[in-house]
């Protein structure tokens, strides 16, 4: 399901630039309002698969009626009244109520140690679900994160043009699929599927987007993403993932949000 959230100023106006995480964090504290349980479970362990652990959920980055973006200071002043967000979320029909009224009549301070400010929710629409096909075109609505592995340790942030991104992509899919559909963790290796036939072709400009996660503490860490559109060939079933999920890594921490181009020749 993917829900619109319409939010409207209460108080402040300064929020940060990188806001994402601290966003991520009220999603899950608004779902422990409702249901600790169903909070605790995304927390600790996820929907599994391979091994490891999924969060099924995605979000965009905030549109804000009047704002003025102050980069000297790390500060986004939002000095309309109104903004909105889309969040996505891969689950059941019989969920899908469950979640909506989570987000119902709350409250939300947005921010960091430095600046917050106080949004309630004033809206929340169900947008209705595309009409999905095997070759799909999207434009990014959050940053898509892709990392991979080194042998020796550490990791790398890739480029859209990398060999190896459009792969790491599919098969990220691939888990999520496996994980929503409860498959038992550590049943065989994603690089072991036989991926059907696949394409993935960046359309357009390619926008680099550093994102700061856990800022202002010893965890502080910068992801490249990159915003971009995209022509993506897949079955049906994980175009639905990568759009109700997020397409890449970390689509909780809201990468990898899309939205649809239509009517595109």
């Amino acid at each position: 399901m993917r829900l619109l959230i319409t939010l409207q100023k209460e108080a402040g106006s300064l929020l940060p630039i990188n806001y994402q995480y601290e966003l991520s964090s009220l999603i899950y504290k608004t779902i422990d309002r409702a249901d600790s349980h169903f909070s605790d479970f995304l927390h600790q362990q996820g929907y599994l698969a391979f091994g490891r652990s999924f969060r099924l959920f995605t979000f965009s980055r905030i549109s804000f009626d009047r704002y003025r973006v102050a980069r000297e200071s790390g500060r986004i002043n939002h000095h309309g009244h109104m903004a909105s967000f889309e969040i996505g979320f891969l689950v059941n029909r019989a969920a899908e109520e469950f979640i909506k009224g989570l987000f119902m009549d709350q409250v939300l301070e947005l921010g960091d140690k430095i600046s917050k400010v106080n949004y309630s929710v004033s809206g929340i629409e169900a947008l209705p679900t595309p009409k999905f096909s095997d070759v799909m075109h999207y434009r990014c609505l959050s940053p898509v994160f892709v990392r991979q592995k080194r042998a020796g340790g550490g990791e790398d942030y890739l480029h859209p043009e990398d060999g190896e991104y459009g792969k790491l992509l599919i098969q990220n899919l691939i888990s999520k699929l496996r994980a929503f559909e409860h498959a038992s963790a550590g049943n065989m290796n994603p690089a072991e599927i036989y991926m059907r036939d696949f394409s993935f072709k960046p359309t357009g400009k390619i926008f680099k987007n550093g994102v700061k996660i856990k800022q202002h503490s010893d965890q502080a860490t910068m992801l490249i993403g990159y915003m971009y559109e995209f022509e993506f060939g897949a079955p049906v079933e994980l175009q639905e993932a990568g759009y109700f999920a997020g397409f890449g890594h970390l689509g909780s921490q809201g990468f990898g949000c899309v939205g649809v181009v239509r009517d595109r020749k």
